[in-house]
C-alpha cells in the first residue's frame, strides 16, 4: 500500500487536480448556464401598486363617521347656550346701575352712557361667540362632521336668546328691562312674536357660524375632509 502511493504520486496528484478543474469549470458552466433571469414579478408587483395608488387618487375612499354623534352635539348645543345664558345674565346684574341710568336719562343726551351699553353689548355677544366656537370644536373632536358643529351652534344660540333676551323680559324689576309704554294690542304682540322670532334666528345663525368655525379648526386634518374640502 505504501509502495504504490510512494510510486505514483505525482500521477494521482494530478488526476486529482484535473477532475477539481474539470469540476469546477463543469459547476462554472452549470450556474452560467442557469444564472436566474431578472425578476419580472417584482416589477408587475410595483406596477400593479402604482396603478392601484393612481386608482386611489382618482376615487379616494371616504372615512366613516361615528356612530351617535347627534345626541354629543345636542348635549354640547344645550350646556353652550346655558353658558351664553349665564354669561349674559351675570354681565346685566353687575352692571344694574349702568341700566338704571340709562333708563335715568333716556330723554337726555348720554353719549357715554350709550357708548358704555354698547361696550357691554358687544362683549356679551364675543363671550358667547367664543364659547360656541369652543362648543364647535368639541364637536368637531367627537361627531368630526362639521354641519353637526353648526347645529349645535344654532342650539346655542337659540337657548341664549330665550334664556338671556326673551326670558328676562317678564322677570319684574330685571336690569335690562325697559318700561312698558302704551297699550297692548293683538297686532303689537304679534308683530313683537315676529320680531322675536327674526331676532332668536339671527342670533342663532350667528352663532351657529362661529361653531361652524370651531368645528372647521377640529377637522382642518382630518382624514374625512383630506381632499374633501
Amino acid at each position: 500500500m505504501n509502495e504504490s502511493e510512494q510510486r505514483y504520486p505525482l500521477h494521482q496528484h494530478e488526476n486529482d487536480e484535473w477532475d477539481r478543474d474539470e469540476e469546477g469549470e463543469h459547476h462554472s458552466r452549470h450556474r452560467h448556464h442557469i444564472a436566474p433571469l431578472p425578476d419580472q414579478s417584482e416589477e408587475d408587483d410595483e406596477e400593479c401598486e402604482e396603478r392601484r395608488r393612481l386608482h386611489q387618487r382618482e376615487e379616494p375612499s371616504e372615512p366613516e363617521l361615528p356612530r351617535g354623534r347627534l345626541l354629543p352635539t345636542l348635549i354640547v348645543g344645550v350646556v353652550a347656550g346655558i353658558l351664553c345664558a349665564a354669561v349674559n345674565i351675570a354681565l346685566v346684574l353687575l352692571n344694574a346701575p349702568l341700566f338704571a341710568n340709562a333708563e335715568r336719562l333716556a330723554s337726555q343726551n348720554a353719549y357715554q352712557l350709550a357708548v358704555s351699553i354698547t361696550t357691554l353689548c358687544g362683549l356679551v355677544i364675543f363671550i358667547s361667540l367664543v364659547i360656541c366656537a369652543v362648543a364647535g370644536f368639541i364637536v368637531g373632536k367627537l361627531a368630526v362632521q362639521r354641519s353637526l358643529g353648526f347645529l349645535a351652534g344654532l342650539v346655542a344660540g337659540v337657548l341664549y336668546y330665550l334664556g338671556a333676551i326673551f326670558l328676562p323680559r317678564y322677570i319684574p324689576g330685571f336690569p335690562s328691562n325697559a318700561p312698558a309704554s302704551g297699550n297692548v294690542t293683538f297686532g303689537g304682540v304679534i308683530g313683537g312674536i315676529v320680531v322675536t322670532i327674526i331676532f332668536m334666528l339671527l342670533l342663532g345663525l350667528l352663532e351657529g357660524l362661529a361653531a361652524l368655525f370651531g368645528a372647521w379648526l377640529a377637522t382642518r386634518r382630518h382624514p374625512y375632509y383630506v381632499g374633501y374640502s
